[in-house]
């Protein structure tokens, strides 16, 4: 697997602009989207929910290596450990898994080499 270097040392993305509440870029592991609501799993098995879909995160977070493989998964790929080709599954170091889609398969070509 590739590392990606990630923009910035300690990048700062606010979650939620009322509170000013602030993630870590380089925590992030995975998003997954589920209709108009985003959850962030994070390193150490914590987990962050938005009112956000994943569309408004994608641009600031492409800029920092994260690649979106589904249209409801987003991942940084310094945290892949494992990809099955068969069921087109990619399990992330937290244990999480996220589908990739057919479109989208192309992505994964820089990753896994």
């Amino acid at each position: 697997m590739k590392t990606y270097e990630q923009k910035g040392d300690d990048s700062l993305l606010i979650i939620n602009h009322k509170t000013l509440k602030k993630v870590s870029v380089k925590n992030v592991v995975l998003l997954k989207g589920d209709v108009n609501y985003t959850v962030f799993h994070l390193l150490h098995g914590r987990e962050k929910i938005v009112a956000r879909s994943i569309k408004f995160f994608e641009k600031f977070l492409e800029t920092h290596g994260f690649l979106r493989v589904h249209r409801s998964f987003m991942i940084n790929p310094n945290y892949v450990e494992m990809y099955n080709q068969e069921k087109d599954i990619l399990t992330m170091r937290n244990g999480h898994e996220a589908t990739i889609s057919r479109r989208r398969k192309h992505t994964l070509k820089n990753i896994v080499e």
